[in-house]
């Protein structure tokens, strides 16, 4: 079964389609990346599969559960349980340290449990950071701050937003390699980027343009092309 499938998924803002027929599925472990300039639709996209938007038609299916049709609050309880969100701006609580920040994603799951959270920022190389403040720590330790968080309840689907977008050099090798040994671990990997080097890591990457796939490509292979444009 796929982690998710994507299926005839349209979105439009009155007369604008920022997305229009998009069909595709995602496997256990795979690593696929979302690419595009800006206005593509790939910000509406992760609006989509992160369910923090619904389709104007179409379906979002996450881990075999459809979910288009589902209230705000029912979304909100299949994204907790289902998916670990990584974004670019970090949006790490500023007075909790970066165990507590971990911890808040328990509490909103199940139970806190400071033993555990220790394990995930430990599995990201912040097991000596655990009791700084977001102010104490880098940009690169942020965002692996938050890969802990997204990993800490166990998510069917690890979803990251420009990853590195706010990293220097350094610091994006450092959060890029964690990202491979999550996939060679067996996580299933959606990224969101505009950056070509960043997303060709991945084993597969679509290509959005005007709101529709315009390629769908793997390593030295493009697979499909769609040549159709929304303002067509």
């Amino acid at each position: 079964m796929s982690i998710l499938e994507i299926t005839g998924v349209s979105k439009k803002y009155g007369s604008l389609h920022a997305l229009k027929d998009i069909t595709f599925a995602v496997e256990p472990g795979e690593w696929l990346s979302i690419m595009g300039s800006s206005g593509s639709g790939k910000s509406t996209m992760l609006n989509m599969i992160g369910l923090m938007d619904k389709p104007s038609s179409g379906q979002v299916k996450i881990d075999g559960i459809a979910t288009s049709s589902m209230s705000s609050r029912k979304l909100t309880e299949i994204r907790k349980d289902k998916i670990g969100l990584v974004f670019q701006q970090f949006h790490l609580i500023p007075h909790l340290t970066a165990l507590e920040n971990v911890m808040v994603a328990q509490y909103y799951h199940s139970m806190p449990d400071e033993k555990e959270a220790a394990a995930a920022l430990a599995r990201v190389g912040l097991e000596g950071r655990a009791r700084h403040l977001p102010r104490q720590l880098s940009g690169g330790e942020q965002q692996r701050v938050c890969i802990a968080r997204a990993l800490i309840n166990y998510p069917a689907l690890i979803l990251a937003d420009e990853p590195t977008g706010n990293l220097d050099e350094a610091n994006e090798k450092i959060v890029l390699d964690l990202f491979q040994e999550l996939h060679q671990e067996g996580h299933t990997i959606i990224m969101v980027t505009h950056a070509p080097e960043v997303g060709e890591l991945a084993e597969r990457q679509i290509r959005l343009e005007h709101g529709v796939i315009k390629e769908i490509r793997m390593p030295n292979k493009v697979v499909a092309v769609q040549q159709e444009l929304v303002n067509n």
